[in-house]
């Protein structure tokens, strides 16, 4: 691997294939009719090879297209003489959260490190976007060009280059409007105050090209990109027809052009914005200098009207182009751990809520902030899972169970084949006194019942991350349901942030209801109830890995768990909604006690169906989290589970979620590695990630938050 650094290593489904499939068929479009000639024939028989490029490619060549050639060469000289500088006089002019433009060699694209660094700058030298993404934040941040003081001719290199490719930016937006049935003229207004920014690459050579990539896979946010590539090329664009990836040739003196998200929504998805991604090698270096042709920041991006109609509706809600390009920046400088705001966030559901309205007036009171994707709406037929394992945990509580090992050995067995083939059980005879359990589920139904004024006395909030909650959010789309988390240890410690760095520590305490004045003393008692059946299972599993039965219990001396009530009220729309989207559960175990109406569907292993766990009086449903995962060296998984709401009748739940200390270092016990099966993660912090996650109840981040994939060790 030589210096390739851990964090430049893609996914093995990501990484590239060394044979070349190098794109021919990618078109090349000859545009000496329009800007030599202006032929009105020869330019109609252009615009429809526009169209059809951006059609079946989202990506063409354009030769013969008016920009003077000394221009580029120009631009591509002082680029080689500012890269060949040393790091430390190119990071005098680095970008940073307040001005983005400037030198950058960390940048990473779906969280993984890209083998580059770039010098990035904007048409003009001062361009307006919004100080945050904020969508309330109406104020304004100006970025500033930084300008090397080596070379010297950069910045006017730089000038003459951009003013000339504006010209063909300018001259290609016609042509597309054009090939789409509208006025040339179209979208010019849209960048009257563009934010359109140009980007010189540099790709080293890379000591290990079958590892790295120089940009991972993405599609451009912007409306056009128009691409100079040096002779080395590495460009790979994903083909539509069959998602091959395609090395585009380069070709002297061409540029390649490619349709970018704003314009897949402006022409309501007749053109597409394509993936693509770059190629490193170990030889040769290459250069590349991308013009993103974007619009004002105040620009709202929505289907152009003269595009829709009853049969074809707006296919994508209106978005702030400005509050869109600063929330992906963010990622520049705080790695989120998740794939960035896409423009499929926007995606209007079942492509137009009018027209959804219109026809399906059971919808009710829906809010379309509520509504899956249509690949994770829920089937109305159900699937019943009577076969996910029963465990019957009585030898545990008998009186020789301790001291006669065949009495549990059964169990063991049990267990074991429940989480290697299904991640999830039930236990009955488990020790949970049922009174505790009728107890809680009364005073979790008082509690709810209460007006909303009342049960938000104690909402949480970022400070305090315990109380009630009414807007939770599954893979960035609201769950169906309302809750009130309690800690099991009061006060429980916490990071304050989760900065790997800071050391600082906070604690959060219970936010108690005035009523039922019962509350408390019903939730300490149970709790300590279904503490003792976790711990008991812990122990468990740990026999099943060939572990100490206590291996796992110094991790929750100073533990990090919650108790949450659940109230999934009647939904007008159960096709649509969810109680709770699709998820694995972050901690070591879960104990959950649901009611007779039910509603968990467990995705399972052997053919990713969704299986309704069928409720059983007085059982618990215990499945695996990801840090059994994790400490199991994947022996065990953590496995997706979804909650199903349904049009009549409420449904409560009270899961327990056993989290070990928040100083926990998370990784594969060294007992279950070896040379034969090494670590598959590396360490993380408990506390570190639990904090992470947490930032999505209060921030909404429009991408999925962080995994445990994310410490995977790359193969």
């Amino acid at each position: 691997m030589g210096e390739v650094d851990q964090a430049f290593i893609q996914d093995p489904e990501h990484r590239p294939k060394l044979s070349i499939i190098e794109a021919e068929g990618i078109p090349s479009i000859d545009l000496s009719p329009v800007i030599f000639i202006s032929d009105p024939k020869a330019i109609e028989g252009l615009v429809g090879e526009i169209g059809n490029a951006c059609k079946d490619w989202g990506f063409f060549q354009v030769i013969n297209h008016g920009v003077p050639l000394e221009k580029l060469q120009n631009i591509e000289a002082a680029a080689k003489e500012f890269f060949a500088q040393p790091l430390e006089d190119k990071r005098k002019i680095r970008r940073d959260e307040k001005n983005a433009l400037g030198y950058f060699d960390t940048e990473s694209t779906k969280n993984i490190r890209d083998w580059k660094e770039v010098f990035d700058f904007t048409m003009e030298d001062t361009t307006l976007v919004p100080a945050s993404p904020d969508p309330e934040d109406k104020e304004e941040a100006t970025w500033t060009n930084q300008w090397p003081e080596h070379p010297p001719e950069l910045r006017q290199a730089c000038e003459e280059y951009t003013r000339e490719v504006e010209k063909l930016a300018l001259k290609l937006l016609g042509l597309i409007a054009r090939s789409l049935g509208l006025p040339e003229n179209r979208f010019n207004s849209y960048f009257k105050d563009q934010s359109t920014r140009i980007r010189l690459n540099h790709y080293p050579p890379c000591p290990s090209p079958q590892l790295a990539l120089g940009v991972g896979r993405h599609k451009d946010g912007g409306a056009l990109t128009v691409l100079a590539q040096d002779e080395v090329g590495g460009l790979e664009v994903k083909r539509k027809t069959d998602g091959e990836w395609i090395r585009v040739r380069p070709t002297p003196n061409a540029y390649i052009i490619n349709v970018g998200d704003i314009m897949q929504v402006w022409s309501n998805d007749r053109y597409e914005s394509v993936e693509h991604r770059v190629m490193v090698n170990s030889d040769k270096e290459r250069f590349s200098i991308p013009f993103f042709f974007n619009p004002a920041h105040y620009t709202i991006v929505t289907p152009v009207e003269e595009l829709i109609n009853e049969q074809n509706p707006a296919k994508y809600r209106p978005y702030s182009w400005g509050k869109f390009m600063t929330h992906r920046r963010l990622s520049n400088f705080k790695k989120l751990g998740v794939d960035n705001i896409q423009i499929h966030h926007f995606r209007a559901l079942l492509e137009n809520i009018s027209f959804l309205r219109s026809r399906l007036p059971a919808m009710g009171e829906v809010d379309p902030a509520f509504i899956q994707d249509a690949e994770d709406r829920p089937k109305l037929s159900i699937i019943k899972a009577e076969d996910i394992p029963l465990i019957d945990l009585s030898p545990l509580n008998a009186p020789d169970s301790i001291s006669d090992p065949k009495a549990i050995e059964g169990v063991v067995r049990e267990i074991d084949n429940a989480c290697k083939n299904w991640g999830f059980f039930q236990v009955i005879n488990h020790g949970v006194p049922l009174d505790k359990r009728e107890k809680i589920e009364i005073v979790a139904r008082k509690c709810f019942a209460q007006s909303l004024e009342e049960k938000r006395k104690i909402r949480r909030d970022e400070k305090c991350a315990v109380g009630y909650y009414d807007t939770e959010h599954t893979k960035n789309v609201r769950d169906w349901k309302e809750v009130f988390d309690f800690l099991v240890e009061e006060p429980t410690l916490v990071p304050t942030s989760n900065e790997p760095g800071d050391k600082e520590e906070t604690e959060w305490f219970n936010q108690w209801p005035e009523n039922p004045p019962e509350f408390r003393e019903v939730f300490e008692e149970y709790s300590q109830e279904v503490e003792k059946l976790a711990l008991k299972l812990m122990g468990l599993i740990a026999l099943s890995l060939g572990l100490p039965e206590d291996r796992f219990k110094s991790y929750f001396k100073d533990q990090t768990s919650v108790i949450r009530l659940n109230h999934y009220p009647p939904c007008p729309s159960p096709q649509l909604a969810l109680g709770v989207g699709r998820h694995k559960d972050s901690g070591a175990l879960t104990v959950l006690a649901q009611d007779e109406v039910g509603g968990l569907e467990v995705k399972r292993k052997t053919d990713g169906d969704w299986i309704r766990v069928k409720p059983t009086p007085n059982a618990y449903i215990i499945n695996v989290g990801d840090i059994i995962q994790v400490w199991s060296n994947d022996k065990y998984e953590s496995v997706e589970h979804r909650v199903m709401v349904n049009s009549e009748k409420a449904r409560f739940s009270v899961p327990f979620f056993l989290n070990p200390a928040h100083y926990t270092q998370v990784k594969p016990l060294e007992e279950l590695t070896s040379k034969q099966n090494p670590a598959k993660y590396t360490p993380f912090s408990w506390g570190k990630y639990l904090t992470r996650r947490m930032l999505s109840n209060f921030k909404k981040l429009k991408a999925e938050n962080i995994q445990i994939h994310n410490f995977r060790v790359s193969e």
